[in-house]
Order: C-alpha cells, then structure tokens, then sequence
C-alpha cells in the first residue's frame, strides 16, 4: 500500500516473525546465544521466557535456519497435550510413524532413534514453544527425556520458549529435578527507549530503505516520535511493529513522507490504544509532585519481626524473591513458608509483590493476594513473618501494633486487592 511512497521494497513492520528481521538487542543476543549452546554442547537444557509479542518466535526462526545437517530440530508449539500424544508429536516431528503406539513403545521408539541420531554424530534439539501451556504429566516426561543419555552424553538437548508464567510452572513445588537440570534460564526482557530507534532503522533498512550519501538512512520516523511509541507499547517488538505500520499508512493517506509526532498520535488513536502501563495493569504516574520518590533510590522492605532491631532489604532488582530455601534473595526460614515463596517486582518504579503458588499464602494488609501493587507502608506476612513495604526515604521507627491474620489454616483461596490487580505479566528476570 505505501512501499513505492516511502521507498520500500517490503513491508518493514510486519507482525508475522520473519528471521530476516530479527533486531539484536543485547537480550536478543543473549537469548540466541544461550540457544546456540544447545547446538554445540551435550548439556544443553535452556529455558527462555519473554513476553507476547517480545521476540521469542523469531529467535527460534533463527537458530532453524542457522543449522546444518549435523543438527536435527523438532520443534513442538502445540503443548495441550497428553503425555501421549506429547510423545507422539515428538517422533512425528522427527519422521517417525508413532500413532499406533502405546507410552512404553513410544519411549522405545525415541531412545532408539536418539542413539541412532548420536551414533552418527548428529546432534539432537528439542523445542517446545508455548511451554507455559505443558501439563504436569508431561512436564515429568520432560525431566525422563533429560536423562536420557549414553555412558559418556546426553543424546537430546532441550528449549523450552514460553510466556513468563512458564518461570512459575518451573519453580511450583514438586518440579524440583526438573528445574536443577536446566542448564541456563533467560528472560527476554522488552527492548529500551534508547534501542527502539535502531530497531526501527534496522526494520526499515531490510525493508529497502535505501541510505542516502552520507551513509545515513533517511529519518521517515522522527526522533520526536520514539517516546510516544515507547510509552504506548512498552517496548514490546510486535506492539511497536503494528504501531509503526498504522503510522505508515496514516502518513500515506495524508500524502506525508515523514512520520511526526502528531501523526503517531493518529496512529494511536485508530488503534485505540491506552499507554502500556495501563494496558498491562500498572496505572501510569501522573503529576509526579516535587517531593516524590527519586527512581534511583530503591524501595525497602522491613521486617517487623524483631522489636529491637530493624533489617532491612533493599528491593534494587528487577525482581527479588524470598521464600524458605537459601536460592532466595531473602530468606524466610519457616516451616509455614515455601521454598520459593513469593517475589517482588520492580517495574519503572512501581513495586507489585506476587505469589508463587506457595501452601500459605501471601498477605497484603491482611487479605491474601495472588498480584497486587505495593503501596508505600503497605504491611505483609508470609506465615509468621512480618515485612513493611516502604518506599520514601524516611527512618522507620518500629510499630509494636501489626495484628495479621494466623494463616496457619489458610485455605487456598486467591483473593486479589480491590483495583490493584495486574491483569499481565510484567516481570523482568535480573
């Protein structure tokens, strides 16, 4: 519709992950490589979350066209399934006749081939997309499948690629063996404000975007434009491409060959879009008054526990998690609370604490909660534990009066704060 009016040769925002446009951010690269471990090593057991719409797909492109014949890939995206027919849709994708087979003969059926494969030399990947989606069962066919194994190697390397729910399905009690065989773990974080101006020219250039004499491409979007693009799509790669293609065509239809600020607008309200923020649960900060919290300065929480001495921890990460055991980075050692209890999320500022499926249950102000926002002086508990979450910089001075509920029989009901409940994922793995 606009390629000969802006100069193109191909559609450059186009939301369908195509390998030829895959932007390498520095999560990018990160995230390829850890994938390209798999290809090399006889260990390889990784795991990679990211957002809809955040890339995941296309790096999965990549590495399906970046190997040789040396490599056999199976890929599997369709992950609501039965131990069954997970097997099944292995051995398919691998050439084999399965469907007529039971669970044991399928089992043969695929040690037989994998040796056969390492016999030869070849190395052999699987795939799971949408790995959020796997089913308990066959999350324990997946620990069998990573024993699998001659004298000397493994004979299957593993990708598990899914949304961030996937992180918690890994960390839910009982999958203990299977998450100590993950070789590497890798959140595919948003692209920064700084990066979307490379990842526009660097769309526009593949797209045939031709560079003038200076070496440069022509600016058809203007800087002016990438904090509004930002703001709307949180640097989500697929949300920034069909923002970018509106705002191409509005530009076209109002014979432009530049994109400006106002026209992006445009492009926003034909979309009828709201800010990422607020798309996401998170109520954007508006009017920030003079005194308010400094973004550099970490928010804290407090334990309450101790009437004689106050301790603090500093919430400086991406995402902090406490819980019983001592892969936390804050332990809580109780009985009544789970290894990986909860964790707290820092996202520009704005702090959510989220349960993860523990036994006991996680209390904000005394209801329990599943996600909710923090807000500053807001009291929490987990079992016996007695946390305050501050966020301004004041010197706290321990209250004796903090009644929780005993939630030694707490049942496993999830109830949500009223009008604080994010209704997206928004973690960001340190």
């Amino acid at each position: 519709m606009y390629l000969q009016h802006f100069g193109l040769e191909q559609q450059p925002f186009q939301l369908t992950p195509d390998a030829d446009f895959l932007y390498l951010s520095k999560a990018h690269n990160r995230a390829k490589s850890y994938m390209e471990y798999t290809v090399w090593n006889r260990d390889g057991f990784v795991v990679i979350t990211g957002e809809i719409g955040s890339g995941k797909t296309t790096l999965i492109q990549q590495l399906l066209r970046s190997v040789d014949e040396s490599v056999l890939i199976a890929r599997i995206y369709q992950t609501q399934l039965n131990e069954i027919e997970f097997f099944q849709a292995i051995l398919h994708e691998f050439g084999l006749n399965p469907f007529s087979a039971g669970k044991v003969e399928l089992i043969s059926m695929l040690n037989n081939f994998l040796l056969e494969q390492y016999a030869e030399g070849r190395q052999v990947i699987l795939i799971v997309d949408e790995a959020q989606n796997l089913g308990k069962r066959v999350l324990e066919e997946l620990r069998m499948l990573t024993g699998m194994e001659t004298d000397e190697d493994r004979i299957l390397n593993l990708i598990l690629v899914g949304q961030p729910e996937l992180k918690h399905l890994l960390d839910a009690p009982g999958m203990e063996q299977l998450s100590q065989r993950i070789r590497f773990r890798f959140h595919l974080a948003a692209l920064e404000e700084n990066d979307i101006p490379n990842y526009i020219d660097h769309r526009l250039e593949v797209a045939g975007l031709i560079k003038n004499k200076s070496g440069s491409l022509p600016k058809i979007i203007k800087e002016e434009c990438i904090a509004i693009i930002y703001r709307y799509t949180g640097g989500i790669p697929r949300l920034i491409n069909s923002l970018c293609d509106t705002a191409l065509i509005c530009a076209f239809v109002e014979n432009k060959k530049t994109i400006t600020a106002k026209i992006v607008e445009e492009a926003v309200n034909e979309l009828q879009w709201v800010p990422y923020n607020e798309r996401v649960g998170i109520k954007a900060l508006k009017n920030k008054p003079t005194n308010a919290v400094n973004f550099d300065t970490p928010a804290k929480l407090i334990d309450l526990m101790h009437e004689n001495e106050v301790r603090e921890y500093e919430l400086k990460d991406d995402e902090t998690t406490l819980g019983r055991i001592g892969t936390n980075d804050i332990r809580l050692s109780d009985e009544m609370v789970s290894g990986h209890h909860a964790k707290v999320i820092r996202f520009q500022n704005n702090y959510f604490i989220e349960d993860i499926a523990s036994t006991n249950g996680s209390f904000v102000n005394g209801k329990r909660v599943h996600k909710c926002v923090l807000k500053d002086g807001d009291k929490i508990s987990f079992g016996p534990y007695k946390l305050m979450f501050q966020k301004d910089a004041d010197e706290y001075v321990h209250d004796p009066v903090f009644d929780m509920p005993n939630v030694t029989n707490a049942s496993d009901t999830i109830v949500s704060v009223e009008d604080t409940l994010i209704s997206g994922p928004v973690a960001a793995n340190k």
